[in-house]
C-alpha cells in the first residue's frame, strides 16, 4: 500500500473522529413524546416531538422541540429498514418527499418512512423565520441600486429578528448541519431502530453525509437526491449550474433557442442599462409596489423559475423575447419567482448559511480584467443571484462564527450510496455532484435529464431506479433517466401568441378569485341563461305550432356565446396540459381567432331588437352591453400582443 493511500486513510480516520467528538451523541440527551398529527397525513401515520438541547456544547442551554412523523409500511409487519428523510432546504416542507416515498408500494409497502423537521424550521418550537427580513428582501426588487446596497435594510431586519430570538433565550449559533445530524442520530436511537436508510435532498444531503460518518452502525444505505457535496463552494456552484442548465435546455430545443446563455447575458445588459418597471404584490406583506428590475433581479428570477421543470419549459421563449428587447415579457414570471423564494424560510436559510456555507464560498462574479490592466484596477461587477449576496451582507452584520472546517471534510462513507443529479438543476450541477462521488466508494450516480430541482420523486424513471436499488442497496441501476426531455420540452415560439396578461386570468381561476373574473363570469352566466330560455321558448312555440323563424335567429347569439367560451376553455386547458407554464408566455395562436364567434354573436343580437315588447328590448340592451364588455376583455387579455 503506497504512502499516499496510507496517509489518506489516516487523515480520513482522524476527520471521522473529529466529527464524532465535535457533537457526542447520547440518547439520554433528548426525549421523544407522542403528539397529534397535522392534517394531510395518512390515517395510519403517528407523530411525535423530539426534544433536544439547543446548543449541545452548552450544558445550561434550553431545550427545543422538533416534530417528527412516522408513516408505517402499508404491509405489516415491515420487512425493510426504515427510511428517514428531511426537507431539502431550510424552511421547506418536510413531508412532501416522505409522502411520495410512502405512496409508492415498492418503497412504502415494506418500509416505515420517517421524517424529522429541521431545528429552526417554522415547524419547530424555536423558529428562525424572519418575515420582516423576507419582506425587505422582496422589496429589493422594487429598487435599482447595487445588490449590496439594497440588502442594507434586509440585514437590519435580520439583526432585529436575531436580537428578539436571543431575548427569548435562543442561541443563533446552535443551528448548523452538524447539530441537525445529531438530532437525527438521537431520533433513531429513541425510536429503537437498529438501522435505517438515509434519504437526503439538496441541503439535507450534507446532513446525511455527516450522519453516515458519525453513526455508521445505524445506517445501512444512503440516498442523496439533488446531491450537494459537503465541501463545495455553494455560491460558485450556483452560477456554474445556472449556465449548465441553460446550455442543456438550448441543446434540447432542436435549434429553436441555440444559445440561451447569450440571450441571458444580452437581457442582463438591457435590464442593467434601463431597469424594467411594473406592479408586483409582496407575498409577505401583501402590499403592491412598483418593481424596478435590474440585471441581478433578472438573473435571480430566471434561476428561481428553473427550479420547477414545468416553468422551465417557458424560460427559453422568455429569454428569446427579453434578448430581443421585449422586456415586459418578464412580468408573469415575477410572481412565480417570488412565490418560490418566500416559501423558503429565508431567515433560517441565511442564519445557517452564515455558519456552514457563506464563510467558505467565493466572492460575487466580476468581469475579467483587460489584459495589461493595472494591478489596482477594480473589476466590474456582473449581475448576481441576489439572495446569495443578501447572505454576504447579513453574515457580515450578524458576525456569527464559522463552523469548524471538519464539518466540510469529505470523509469516506462506506455504506452503499445512490446519488441523483439533474442536468438542468440551476443550483447544483452534475459536475458538482460528480466531484463528490469520491467520498462514496460504493456509489452510483443517476443523471436525471430536464428535472430542474424537482428531485427523484418527480421523475418516473428515477423512482424506478430508486425502488430497484432500495430493494437491494448496491444493485446496479440505470445511470441515465431521459424521460424528462420528452415530458418537459421547451415551448415552441411558433405555437405562442404573445400575451403576458393571460397568466393573471389562469391564476385567478386557480385561486378562485371571482373579482378578477367578473367579466367572463357575467358573460358565461348571461349566455347560458339566455340559451336555456331560448330553448324553452323554441320548444313552447313549436308545440303551439306558431312561427319560429325569427325566434330561431335570436338563438344565434347565445349559441355562439356559449360555444366561444367552451372553445376558449378547451383550447387553453389542452395547451396547459401539454405545457403547464404556457400561460406565462401567452395563448395558443388559434385563440385570437375565436373572437370571430364573439363577433357573430354580437351581430346576432340585431334580430332581438326587432322582437316586440319591453322584455325583449331589455334583453337586447343587456346583451349588447355584456357582449361589448366581453369583447373588450377578450381583446385586452388575448388578442393584443403583450
Amino acid at each position: 500500500m503506497g504512502r499516499r493511500i496510507v496517509a489518506q486513510l489516516v487523515l480520513g480516520a482522524a476527520l471521522a473522529a473529529l466529527l464524532v467528538s465535535a457533537h457526542p451523541v447520547s440518547a439520554s440527551a433528548s426525549t421523544v413524546a407522542e403528539a397529534d398529527c397535522p392534517a394531510g397525513l395518512p390515517a395510519t401515520a403517528h407523530c411525535g416531538t423530539l426534544t433536544a438541547p439547543e446548543n449541545r456544547d452548552n450544558p445550561s442551554t434550553r431545550a427545543i422541540e422538533m416534530p417528527y412523523v412516522v408513516i408505517p409500511a402499508s404491509t405489516q409487519p415491515a420487512t425493510g429498514t426504515p427510511i428517514v428523510t428531511m426537507a431539502g432546504g431550510p424552511g421547506q416542507t418536510s413531508t412532501a418527499v416522505a409522502l411520495a416515498l410512502a405512496a409508492d408500494p415498492r418503497i412504502g409497502g415494506a418500509r416505515d418512512i420517517v421524517v424529522l423537521a429541521q431545528r429552526g424550521s417554522i415547524e419547530s418550537s424555536a423558529s428562525l423565520d424572519c418575515p420582516a427580513a423576507t419582506s425587505k428582501y422582496v422589496d429589493t426588487f422594487t429598487k435599482s441600486d447595487s445588490p449590496a446596497t439594497e440588502m442594507t435594510e434586509v440585514t437590519l431586519a435580520m439583526k432585529d429578528c436575531m436580537t428578539a430570538f436571543q431575548k427569548a433565550g435562543g442561541d443563533p449559533t446552535a443551528y448548523t448541519k452538524a447539530s441537525t445530524a445529531s438530532d437525527l442520530i438521537e431520533l433513531r436511537q429513541l425510536l429503537n431502530y437498529p438501522t435505517w436508510t438515509l434519504y437526503g435532498g439538496s441541503w439535507s444531503t450534507k446532513v446525511m453525509q455527516l450522519v453516515a460518518v458519525r453513526d455508521q452502525a445505524g445506517v445501512d444505505a444512503v440516498v442523496l437526491d439533488s446531491f450537494s457535496p459537503i465541501d463545495r463552494d455553494l455560491k460558485g456552484d450556483a452560477y456554474l449550474a445556472l449556465s449548465d442548465a441553460l446550455t442543456n435546455l438550448s441543446a434540447r430545443s432542436n435549434g429553436a433557442y441555440p444559445d440561451l446563455n447569450a440571450d441571458l447575458v444580452t437581457a442582463e445588459g438591457l435590464f442593467s442599462d434601463k431597469p424594467v418597471h411594473g406592479l408586483l404584490t409582496n407575498p409577505v406583506s401583501g402590499q403592491q409596489r412598483y418593481y424596478s428590475l435590474t440585471g441581478s433581479d433578472l438573473v435571480t428570477i430566471v434561476q428561481q423559475v428553473l427550479y420547477d421543470p414545468d416553468t422551465a419549459e417557458a424560460v427559453p421563449y422568455l429569454l428569446s423575447r427579453l434578448a430581443a428587447g421585449e422586456k415586459d415579457a418578464i412580468a408573469p414570471f415575477i410572481p412565480e419567482a417570488l412565490a418560490h423564494l418566500t416559501t423558503i424560510n429565508l431567515g433560517q436559510y441565511w442564519l445557517e448559511a452564515c455558519r456552514d456555507e457563506q464563510p467558505f464560498w467565493s466572492a460575487d462574479p466580476t468581469e475579467p480584467l483587460p489584459e495589461g490592466a493595472p494591478a489596482d484596477t477594480t473589476p466590474k461587477p456582473l449581475p448576481v443571484i441576489t439572495y446569495l449576496t443578501a447572505a454576504d451582507k447579513i453574515c457580515a452584520g450578524l458576525g456569527l462564527p464559522a463552523s469548524g472546517i471538519e464539518t466540510r471534510s469529505a470523509v469516506a462513507v462506506g455504506q452503499p450510496t445512490l446519488i441523483f443529479a439533474s442536468d438542468t438543476d440551476p443550483l447544483i450541477s452534475v459536475a458538482a455532484a460528480q466531484s463528490g462521488q469520491a467520498a462514496f466508494p460504493n456509489n452510483q450516480l443517476v443523471v436525471v435529464q430536464s428535472n430542474g430541482r424537482a428531485g427523484a420523486t418527480n421523475d418516473v424513471c428515477a423512482m424506478d431506479q430508486l425502488a430497484t436499488w432500495l430493494a437491494s442497496p448496491g444493485t446496479a441501476v440505470t445511470t441515465g433517466c431521459t424521460d424528462g426531455v420528452a415530458a418537459h420540452p421547451a415551448i415552441p415560439a411558433s405555437e405562442v401568441h404573445k400575451s403576458t396578461r393571460i397568466a393573471s386570468v389562469v391564476t385567478a381561476v386557480e385561486q378562485r378569485n371571482l373579482f378578477e373574473l367578473t367579466v367572463p363570469l357575467i358573460f358565461a352566466g348571461f349566455a347560458a341563461l339566455w340559451l336555456l330560455g331560448w330553448l324553452i321558448a323554441v320548444l313552447v312555440q313549436a308545440l303551439r305550432r306558431e312561427p319560429i323563424v325569427l325566434l330561431l335567429f335570436t338563438g344565434i347569439a347565445p349559441i355562439t356565446g356559449v360555444a366561444f367560451l367552451g372553445a376558449l376553455w378547451v383550447l387553453l386547458t389542452a395547451q396547459l396540459a401539454a405545457f403547464p407554464a404556457f400561460d406565462l408566455v401567452g395563448v395558443p395562436t388559434t385563440a385570437p381567432w375565436l373572437g370571430i364567434l364573439l363577433g357573430i354573436g354580437f351581430l346576432a343580437i340585431i334580430p332581438v331588437w326587432r322582437l316586440p315588447g319591453r322584455a325583449t328590448a331589455a334583453l337586447a340592451a343587456a346583451a349588447t352591453l355584456v357582449w361589448l364588455a366581453m369583447g373588450a376583455w377578450f381583446v385586452w387579455i388575448v388578442v393584443l400582443p403583450s
